[in-house]
């Protein structure tokens, strides 16, 4: 019932805030409730000083607040109190009141009054782009969820330290309070110093980022892949491998196992002094069981994989950390997987569902521990749901982790960056009350962070006010606050039809295989070339092909201009746009190509030949200033490639971005492709 109504108040306060607050003010995530007071605002410029109440610190503020003087003086100011009386009960919430008198904030505790003060420069920046009066209003402001966090996956590349510090400021500008970062190698371990890359990131560099963090509100805890995902450690380990083969699992059953991973947990816990969980993986074993150490104990896999989460989860809590564990492998034991991830009905899953076996094991789940429920597609399906009811009916704690990137693709997220799956995911969690929501960004395919940001702010609008918006009312919102593109002008539209795109590049080059780094990176075949003794055969044989690259070609354009008139247009985050455009330009490349090997196949006559073939040429060799402008954009905040002395994972995920030392695995067809066309075009 109290769900119900706090589902309603939302619904009532997003209407209320939508009809009454101009619409020249786009906030982001959008207040709880907003209400319009009668008499005179203020605009940009006319605040003069910030100033607090005895007993209150000033929070971290917003580039605009922050320059101003933070001592009384004539003019109207912005002050921030704390109390505990007609305030939002969550530590987070705040009112914010403006009138021609100034702003207050208040709110009983730091974390609200940073918060208001993150509100307050959101509107000050629309007044000033805008030249419009802020209104008098009152906002009263709370999160739906308490735990809202990203994930950040570094396995396959780092960024530079400092985009890390303007991460963490943007998160906590959209509300985002955690970060739960995936190391594997690339923290500089102290204990175990052969698990550090050569670029690792120093534990005293990482202690200075989670201190600014904290600062402003956003709490950085480690992942550290466990059981599974081990290959950043045991391709140094040998012989604690299950399989030796692959660098994928440890062996539960060895004492060195614990020893080696609790030495890897102690120095991300040192690194990150003020997260509240330790994340220890967990996921998608596949060999547990199969050596001789397992065999002797006389357990099954479940059992032994059972026996290591208990293991680690006590260390969590014997150093004041809450463990989070990746929940797939207990439901593939029961055969509830496949069922979970379903879209099936209400009906079909009935028929269906049965946890006897999770039942029967109900006591080999700690209690301490924090099931990661992930599904990064739909989370609202009925089998899903009923799922979450299993686990609240034992009394297991449960966080939700949706997906801003799900690693099935190397250049950008798809479908909307994947906010709608965001937004339900997290209706769900404030639905149930679970521990919290993450969305993921998994660096499978390694794109660069700059197109999976629209993803990590939808988990900034929705896991404050899951119901507010609807994904397109964000997606312009989002351009609003991003840009500074105002939702009617429509000027990140490209970008939908940038993440259409990106499906023909996928297999454009070839007629077999699979570059989709989710599943794995296949072998492939590369396209035939024309017969220049038949010529008309090749273009009929791709026919299907050459008719989609005429569309693209087309959608090319169409995005091309797009860029370039957001980028003359936007009032900031410029490189976000530049990226958007190189990966455009990357997108087009075998489009160019099946084009002119069509113009060449379909030529009239000898000398319409020679002038399409010299095409041909001039398209392979384009590829070079492309690839030089697409990494010279890339590399301003990522490094493009591993370090001296890097050594490549030994399993069965075959991740496309790990494949090659350099950036050459970002043109896994593209360069081969070029190489077999200089031949034929020689001959």
């Amino acid at each position: 019932m109290k769900t119900t109504l706090f589902l309603c108040l939302l619904f009532v306060t997003g209407s209320l805030f939508a009809r009454n607050l101009d619409k020249t003010f786009q906030l982001l995530p959008q207040p709880q409730s907003v209400e319009v007071l009668s008499g005179k605002g203020l605009s940009f410029g006319e605040l003069s000083y910030v100033s607090s109440a005895e007993g209150t610190s000033i929070p971290v503020l917003g580039e605009i607040v922050d320059g101003l003087p933070q001592s009384k003086r004539s003019g109207k100011g912005a002050r921030f109190q704390l109390s505990t009386t007609n305030v939002p009960d969550s530590p987070e919430g705040y009112v914010l009141e403006i009138s021609d008198k100034g702003v207050t904030v208040t709110s009983r505790d730091n974390a609200g009054l940073f918060y208001g003060a993150q509100t307050l420069e959101q509107l000050l920046e629309d007044s000033r782009d805008f030249k419009k009066e802020i209104p008098s209003m009152k906002i009263t402001d709370y999160p739906a969820i308490a735990y809202r966090a990203v994930h950040l996956d570094t396995k396959h590349h780092l960024d530079r330290m400092e985009y890390y510090y303007r991460m963490v400021d943007k998160l906590a500008r959209y509300k985002v309070n955690a970060i739960i970062w995936e190391l594997e190698d690339k923290l500089r371990f102290t204990r175990r110093p052969e698990a550090g890359a050569p670029n690792a990131i120093s534990k005293q560099e990482m202690q200075a980022l989670c201190r600014y963090a904290k600062e402003r509100n956003v709490e950085i805890s480690p992942l550290v892949q466990g059981l599974g995902h081990a290959g950043f450690i045991l391709k140094h380990h040998w012989e604690l491998r299950e399989n030796p083969a692959s660098d994928w699992e440890f062996c539960p059953s060895d004492p060195r196992t614990y020893e080696v991973q609790f030495d890897l947990y102690l120095d991300a816990l040192e690194a990150m002094p003020y997260g509240r969980y330790l994340h220890v993986g967990g996921d998608e074993i596949t060999a547990i069981g199969i050596d001789d150490r397992c065999k002797a104990t006389g357990k099954s896999a479940f059992e032994l994989q059972m026996v290591w989460l208990k293991k680690v989860c006590q260390f969590a809590v014997d150093h004041g950390r809450i463990p989070i564990f990746w929940d797939d492998m207990p439901l593939k034991y029961a055969d509830l997987w496949e069922l979970a991830l379903s879209d099936k009905t209400e009906e079909e899953v009935a028929k269906e569902w049965n946890t006897e076996k999770l039942d029967k094991a109900i006591d080999l789940f700690p209690k301490e521990c924090v099931y990661m429920r992930w599904k990064y597609e739909d989370a609202t399906t009925p089998a899903h749901r009923k799922l979450l009811k299993w686990y609240s009916d034992k009394g297991l704690k449960v966080m939700g982790a949706t997906a801003a990137s799900a690693g099935d693709s190397p250049f950008l997220p798809r479908n909307n960056t994947r906010s709608e799956y965001v937004k339900g995911f997290s209706q769900l969690v404030a639905e149930n009350h679970l521990e919290g929501i993450l969305a993921t960004a998994w660096d499978d395919g390694s794109p660069h962070l700059e197109t999976v940001w629209r993803g990590y702010i939808a988990q900034g609008e929705f896991g404050w006010n899951p119901i507010a918006r609807d994904i397109e009312t964000f997606k312009k919102v989002h351009a609003q606050r991003e840009y500074g593109f105002r939702p009617e002008e429509n000027r990140m539209q490209f970008l939908d039809e940038l993440e259409k795109a990106i499906f023909f590049f996928d297999g454009a080059l070839v007629t077999s295989g699979r570059r989709n780094p989710a599943w794995g990176t296949t072998d492939f075949t590369l396209m035939e070339l024309p017969d220049k003794a038949n010529p008309g055969t090749w273009s009929e044989t791709y026919k299907e092909k050459i008719t989609k690259a005429k569309e693209e070609a087309k959608r090319y354009e169409l995005i091309a201009d797009g860029v370039r008139t957001a980028e003359k247009n936007a009032l900031r985050n410029r490189y976000t746009l530049e990226v958007y455009e190189q990966t455009n330009n990357l997108q087009n490349y075998p489009t160019r190509l099946i084009l002119a090997l069509n113009e060449y196949d379909t030529a009239k006559d000898a000398a319409a030949r020679k002038a399409a073939l010299d095409k041909i040429v001039g398209v392979c060799n384009y590829f070079k200033e492309m690839r030089s402008n697409l990494e010279a954009v890339y590399s301003e905040t990522r490094f493009m490639q591993q370090p001296e002395g890097f050594i490549a994972d030994m399993n069965h995920h075959n991740h496309l971005s790990s494949k090659t030392e350099n950036s050459d695995w970002l043109y896994l067809y593209e360069i081969p492709m070029i190489k077999k066309v200089l031949q034929w075009a020689d001959q």
